[in-house]
C-alpha cells in the first residue's frame, strides 16, 4: 500500500463516508479529526499525526453488538511504510511486520590508522627485535565496494573491498636488510638516519558480523570478524638527509595475511581496530612480528 494511493482513495470517495454517533458503528479508538471511510461491513480510519500517517481497517464481527475489530494497520514514517495484520489465534504473534527497514553496511570510504608491529600474536606495544618506531607508522586507505545480506531486524552479514597502503618505521638507525635470502635488522654506521620504513600495498577483504540500530536520523554500528588480505610491492627503505635509499626489494613479505577486525561508529564516522592472526614476514627468514592498527575512518 502507497500513501499516494492512501489519499487518492480518501479524495475519490466522499459518497462513501460517513459520520455516524453510534458508538456501536464506529471503533472506540477513532477520534472526531479522523477521516473515517465506511465500505460494506468495513471502517477505514486515516489519521494523521505529525511527520506520521496511519491506516486502519476495522471490520465488523457480526455479533448482536455490532463491535468492529482492527483488522489491518498500515503506517507512514519518513519514508517508510510498515504494514501490521491483526489476528485471532493464540498461536500467531498479534503483529507481522511485512515491511521492513533495510539495512546496510557501514564501511569507511576513506580510513587512516596508527600501525604497529608488536613480536607475538594479539599484543600491543613495540617490538625491541624490530626496533619499531609506532608513533611514526601508519596506515591509510579507501573502500572499493562493499555488500549487506540482512539476517534479522538489526543485524547483517557485510563484506568490502578496500586497498590502501601501509608504512612501518624503525629507530635506531636500523634498517630492514635482505642478505642470502635472510631478512633482519641492520645498524647503519656512521650515518643519521632521517627515517627508515618497510612499506607494502594491500587488498583486503572482511566478513564482517554487524549490528546496526536506527538512533535519531542515522544509524549506531558495530561490527566483527576476519578478514584476508592480499601484500605486494614491498620496499625497505631509508633517508640520510634529504636522499632517499632503497636497502631492499625484498623482505621476506608474507602475501597473504589473515586479520581480526572491529568497528564502531555512528552516522559517518568510525573507529576501527585490526590484528594479525598470521605473521607480517616469513618468520623462518625474518623477525616475527604481527601487524596492527587502530584507526579512524569516514564514510560519505
Amino acid at each position: 500500500m502507497n500513501i499516494k494511493n492512501v489519499m487518492m482513495m480518501a479524495a475519490m470517495m466522499p459518497a462513501f463516508a460517513l459520520a455516524e454517533t453510534n458508538s456501536n458503528s464506529a471503533p472506540a479508538s477513532v477520534e472526531a479529526n479522523d477521516t473515517t471511510i465506511r465500505v460494506n461491513d468495513q471502517n477505514i480510519v486515516i489519521k494523521q499525526d505529525g511527520e506520521q500517517t496511519s491506516v486502519k481497517i476495522y471490520k465488523m464481527n457480526g455479533n448482536e453488538l455490532n463491535e468492529m475489530t482492527k483488522i489491518s494497520e498500515t503506517q507512514f514514517v519518513d519514508g517508510q511504510e510498515i504494514e501490521k495484520v491483526f489476528v485471532t489465534s493464540p498461536f500467531i504473534p498479534q503483529t507481522l511486520s511485512k515491511r521492513k527497514r533495510s539495512l546496510e553496511s557501514h564501511y569507511p570510504t576513506f580510513f587512516f590508522g596508527c600501525s604497529q608491529l608488536p613480536g607475538s600474536r594479539g599484543s600491543m606495544g613495540g617490538n625491541n627485535e624490530m626496533h619499531s618506531r609506532d608513533s611514526k607508522s601508519w596506515e591509510w586507505g579507501i573502500t572499493l565496494t562493499s555488500l549487506c545480506f540482512r539476517l534479522s531486524n538489526e543485524m547483517a552479514l557485510t563484506s568490502s573491498l578496500s586497498i590502501g597502503q601501509v608504512h612501518h618505521h624503525f629507530k635506531d638507525n636500523y634498517v630492514l636488510s635482505t642478505e642470502n635470502g635472510v631478512s633482519a635488522m641492520t645498524p647503519i654506521d656512521g650515518e643519521t638516519l632521517k627515517k627508515s620504513y618497510i612499506s607494502y600495498n594491500v587488498l583486503r577483504l572482511p566478513i564482517m558480523l554487524e549490528w546496526q540500530k536506527r538512533i535519531g536520523c542515522h544509524d549506531a554500528f558495530l561490527a566483527l570478524g576476519p578478514s584476508v588480505e592480499y601484500r605486494w610491492h614491498e620496499h625497505s627503505r631509508y633517508f640520510i638527509g634529504k636522499h632517499k635509499h632503497t636497502e631492499t626489494g625484498d623482505i621476506n613479505l608474507k602475501p597473504i595475511g589473515l586479520n581480526l577486525e572491529a568497528r564502531a561508529g555512528y552516522s559517518g564516522v568510525m573507529l576501527y581496530a585490526r590484528a594479525g592472526i598470521t605473521p607480517l614476514l616469513n618468520k623462518t627468514k625474518a623477525p616475527e612480528c604481527y601487524p596492527m592498527t587502530i584507526g579512524l575512518g569516514f564514510r560519505l
